[in-house]
């Protein structure tokens, strides 16, 4: 490695010693090629102990290979995983995060460094740098900005649909029982969706939905899905009914927001939740809160049917 040093791309001049080793060795592990062998590190450890690893986990570190750098805008964020859109292409990227680091990654500033796949998503690697937004710059200016009314809504939207999704879920839970929960707007954007009428009390409502699901209907609704709302639907039939909501969202865009009545969904998870066919809250798992995705019990059999066959 020490006699590689010189050969490192990377500008290491104004990192502490820390930060500089961690830079270079990414680079001397996955990108240089190393001349006794004609491969990287990486690809001679997975060649060494493809044998020993978990399935699918040898794709992954030859995926290292691959690291690029670039500048990026973060246009959206999740609970453990933020969108970037590429500054000079436009080219998004659904990048996975640790939870403790998700507060750096606000909607709007500029992310420079290094990511690569793994898996379905990516990863960052290496030092990151991370630029406020124009419009966090303007507000520390005292400047009053267009996106500030907007900022405003976008950060009520985002605390209210936080709340409603803090209902106590389980694995059985059903139908009915988690309607009566959600925001009277949710309920009449799936009225709307499902071609029920939205006047009158939110109860009489959610049992109108629950007989429209009790009908042969579903199979039309069900028809009706585009095909990645299907696939989604298959990946939680295929774990028992249930998921942590991450595992869904790492692979489908799940884009919602609060007035479901005025704006209903459009994302691949979204869709399944203005039709009801999938429920959003939190339970506990090993002493821990996780949002959990669920299919309501009443309907799995029918669903895995159309679905699964």
């Amino acid at each position: 490695m020490e006699n590689a040093s010189l050969e490192c791309p990377y500008n290491l001049e104004e990192l502490d010693s820390e930060f500089a080793f961690k830079e270079f060795a990414e680079w001397f592990t996955s990108k240089r090629i190393q001349p006794s062998t004609g491969k990287t590190v990486v690809r001679e450890f997975v060649e060494n102990y493809e044998k020993d690893m978990e399935p699918g986990l040898k794709e992954k570190l030859l995926q290292l290979e691959t690291m690029f750098y670039g500048e990026f805008e973060v246009i959206a964020t999740g609970d453990t995983q933020v969108i970037l859109a590429a500054i000079t292409s436009g080219e998004r990227y659904k990048v996975k995060l640790f939870e403790e680091n998700i507060a750096a990654y606000k909607v709007g500033r500029i992310v420079r460094g290094r990511i690569h796949p793994w898996g379905d998503v990516y990863r960052f690697a290496g030092i990151i740098r991370v630029k406020p937004s124009n419009e966090e710059i303007a507000r520390r200016m005292g400047l009053i900005t267009p996106g500030m009314v907007d900022s405003l809504m976008g950060r009520y939207d985002k605390d209210m649909i936080k709340k409603a999704e803090s209902i106590i879920l389980n694995p059985k839970s059903t139908l009915s029982s988690v309607l009566n929960k959600y925001p009277a707007q949710w309920v009449d954007g799936i009225c709307k969706a499902l071609g029920i009428a939205v006047q009158g009390e939110k109860r009489e409502k959610v049992k109108m939905i629950a007989g429209k699901y009790q009908s042969m209907e579903i199979q039309t609704i069900l028809e009706g899905l585009p095909l990645q709302c299907k696939e989604a639907l298959k990946l939680v039939l295929e774990k028992g009914g249930w998921v942590k909501y991450s595992q869904l969202a790492s692979r489908f865009d799940d884009e919602i927001s609060y007035g479901w009545d005025e704006d209903p969904p459009k994302s691949t998870i979204g869709i399944i939740r203005l039709h009801a066919l999938l429920l959003v809250g939190r339970m506990g798992i090993s002493g821990r809160m996780y949002k959990i995705a669920v299919v309501p019990l009443e309907l799995r059999a029918v669903i895995e049917k159309y679905i699964l066959m």
